[in-house]
C-alpha cells in the first residue's frame, strides 16, 4: 500500500510529541524509507526497536546552540547548515521526497533542495507564535517554506492558521492529525489498584494525572494550585524537564511542599507505561498556558477512558467538544480547574457518558489507519 520512498529528517532525537508522531509514520513506511537524525538520542533507539532503518548525521555544536526563540544567532551555524544540506541532497536522490519533522530539520532540507535534493515536505508541529519563535526565525522558516516546500503538513487547523498569519501560503497546507493505537489502552486492566497501592494513594481518594514535560507553558503549577483547594485529591505528575527548565521544576517542588499539598503530589519522572498510569487515574489534566498545537495527551486520555480537562486554545478545540468529549476551561485559571475536577469526580453519570463519547471519537478520528490515509492524501502527487 505504501509505495513512496521517504527520507525522514529530524534534528532532535528527544521524544517529544513531534517525534512520537514521526515514529508512527516511519514505522508505516519502514519497508521503503529511512530516517536521518541530526542528533543521537532516545528516538534512534525507538526507531531501531521498530526495525526502521535509521542513520545519524551528526550536526555541529553551533547548530545545537541555536534556539527557536533567538534571532540572528542562526547565522553562526550557516556553515554547518550548508554542509548538512549538501549531504542530505545527495542522500535524497534515492528517495521520492524528504519529510522534515522539525524546524531545524526543515531548514537543512530546504538547503538540500537548493542542491538538487528531493521535494521537501515540512511537517509543522508547532504554532508559530512570537511567544516561542523569534521574528527572525519565523520569517526564515515561512520564507523557506514558501520557496522550497512542496507541502506543509500541519497537526491541526490552528497550527495551519498560525502559519498563514506568519505569511505562509495557504495552498501549501494539508492537515494531518496525530495517530494513536487504541489497542495498548484496551488491553490494560481498567482498575490498576495494585499500581495505586504502590504509589501510596488510598482507594477512597481521587487521582488526577498530568502527563507532560515539566515546563511553565505546560502549566503544572496551575494543577497544583487547583489541587491545593481540594484536600481529598491526589496529583500524579509524569514527565521530566527536558530543555534546561530546572528553575521551574524547583518552583513546582516548592508548591508541592506547602502544607495544603503535603503527601498528595506524586512525582514519577519520565515513564513508558503511560496506558497503565492513565488508567490508574480518575481524570487527566492538560493545563497549557499557551495554545497547544495538538495535544496528544488529550487523545490518550480519551483512549484510556478517563475524562480530560483541558485549556481552551489551539488544537485542543479540535479534539474536545466542551462537555461532550471532555471539559474545556480558560488557561491560567486554577479556580475553574478545581471546579471542573469537582464536577467529574462527583457527577459520575455525566462523566461516564462523556468518557464513552470521547473514546468513540478517539478510536475513529485519530486511529493510525485514518491518519495514515490522510498522510497519503497529503503527499499525493509529489
Amino acid at each position: 500500500m505504501n509505495t513512496k520512498k521517504i527520507l525522514f529528517v529530524s534534528y532532535t532525537a528527544v521524544l517529544g510529541g513531534g517525534e512520537l508522531c514521526l515514529l508512527d509514520f516511519a514505522q508505516a513506511y519502514r519497508d521503503s524509507s529511512e530516517v536521518l537524525l541530526l542528533t543521537d538520542g532516545a528516538l534512534k533507539n525507538r526507531l531501531e526497536d521498530l526495525e526502521v532503518k535509521v542513520k545519524v548525521l551528526q550536526a555541529s555544536r553551533s547548530l545545537a546552540d541555536v534556539k527557536v526563540s533567538s534571532g540572528l544567532a542562526s547565522l553562526k551555524s550557516i556553515g554547518d547548515l550548508w554542509r548538512l544540506g549538501k549531504q542530505i541532497a545527495q542522500k535524497s536522490k534515492d528517495f521520492d521526497l524528504i519529510h522534515a519533522n522539525n524546524q531545524k530539520g526543515f531548514v537543512v532540507s530546504a538547503i538540500a533542495r537548493l542542491f538538487g535534493g528531493a521535494p521537501v515536505v515540512w511537517h509543522l508541529h508547532d504554532i508559530l507564535t512570537a511567544d516561542i519563535f523569534s521574528p527572525t526565525n519565523r520569517r526564515i522558516a515561512v520564507t523557506l517554506a514558501n520557496w522550497f516546500a512542496t507541502r506543509v503538513i500541519v497537526n491541526s487547523q490552528a497550527t495551519g492558521e498560525a502559519f498563514i498569519a506568519a505569511g505562509g501560503k495557504r495552498q501549501l497546507l494539508r492537515t494531518v492529525y496525530n495517530g494513536f493505537s487504541g489497542e495498548k489502552f484496551d488491553c490494560i486492566d481498567d482498575r490498576q489498584t495494585t499500581l495505586r497501592e504502590e504509589l501510596g494513594i488510598p482507594r477512597d481518594r481521587n487521582l488526577i494525572g498530568m502527563f507532560s514535560r515539566l515546563s511553565y507553558w505546560k502549566g503544572q503549577h496551575i494543577l497544583l494550585e487547583a489541587a491545593s483547594t481540594l484536600p481529598d485529591v491526589h496529583v500524579l505528575l509524569v514527565g521530566d524537564a527536558l530543555f534546561g527548565e530546572a528553575e521551574y521544576t524547583e518552583k513546582l517542588k516548592n508548591i508541592a511542599a506547602q502544607e495544603s499539598l503535603q503527601g498528595r503530589v506524586h512525582w514519577l519522572g519520565f515513564r513508558q507505561d503511560i496506558p497503565q498510569l492513565m488508567k490508574a487515574c480518575d481524570a487527566i489534566a492538560h493545563c497549557s498556558t499557551a495554545p497547544e498545537p495538538f495535544g496528544r495527551v488529550i487523545v490518550e486520555a480519551q483512549l484510556a477512558k478517563r475524562p480530560a480537562i483541558a485549556t481552551i486554545g489551539g488544537g485542543t478545540n479540535e479534539i474536545i467538544e466542551n462537555r461532550i468529549t471532555g471539559l474545556l476551561i480558560p488557561p491560567n485559571d486554577p479556580r475553574l480547574l478545581a471546579e471542573a475536577m469537582r464536577e467529574v469526580f462527583s457527577n459520575r453519570d455525566f462523566t461516564s457518558q462523556m468518557v464513552e463519547t470521547a473514546y468513540g471519537q478517539a478510536k475513529t478520528k485519530f486511529s493510525i489507519p485514518s491518519v495514515c490515509m490522510a498522510f497519503e492524501m497529503a503527499i499525493a502527487g509529489i
